[in-house]
């Protein structure tokens, strides 16, 4: 059984906690400097901080890490390119007949929790032309893209949107 989350997971879930130390942290310090009770703030900055080092404990010893593609798959230039484009900014060949036109994905990737994506390239997006991509191919039986093929483009897009050339 593999851990249920990536490294990259628990990366972000730390940077939350770690925002949420610095709010209650600053409390604290306020509370302290009018001379009222701050042992309450100073206490659950405190518990946030534990818990934000056990989230990067986890994610550097136990949690997997997600390596992203270095090549785009046929699979993507086939599905994904003709309407946002080998770099996926939204200039694929079909993108000038398509209402509303495909985003930009390098802008609107960086936007959005992995979660958001993997959810919108399995069930398409209503009211545009975006396919369901988990859904059943009735020739094969299978999902037209399988999970891990969809979560190997949300890798790719993620590194297309941090200026990596793939």
């Amino acid at each position: 059984m593999t851990f249920p989350i990536s490294r990259q997971g628990l990366e972000q879930i730390a940077l939350a906690l770690a925002v949420g130390v610095v709010l209650f942290g600053v409390l604290a310090l306020l509370r302290w400097r009018r001379k009222d009770d701050y042992r309450r703030f100073a206490i659950s900055a405190g518990i946030i901080a534990a818990l934000a080092v056990v989230a990067l404990i986890i994610g550097y010893t136990v949690a997997p890490n997600i390596p992203t593609p270095p090549v785009p798959l046929t699979a993507r230039q086939a599905n994904c390119a003709i309407c946002h484009g080998i770099a996926g900014r939204g200039d694929g060949p079909a993108a000038f007949t398509l209402v509303p036109r495909p985003v930009n994905l390098q802008l609107h990737v960086p936007q959005h929790a992995p979660g958001e994506l993997l959810y919108w390239i399995s069930t398409g997006i209503p009211g545009t032309a975006m396919p369901a991509w988990g859904d059943i191919d009735p020739s094969t039986g299978k999902p037209k893209l399988s999970e891990e093929e969809r979560w190997s483009i949300i890798r790719y897009l993620q590194a297309l949107s941090r200026g990596e050339t793939p």
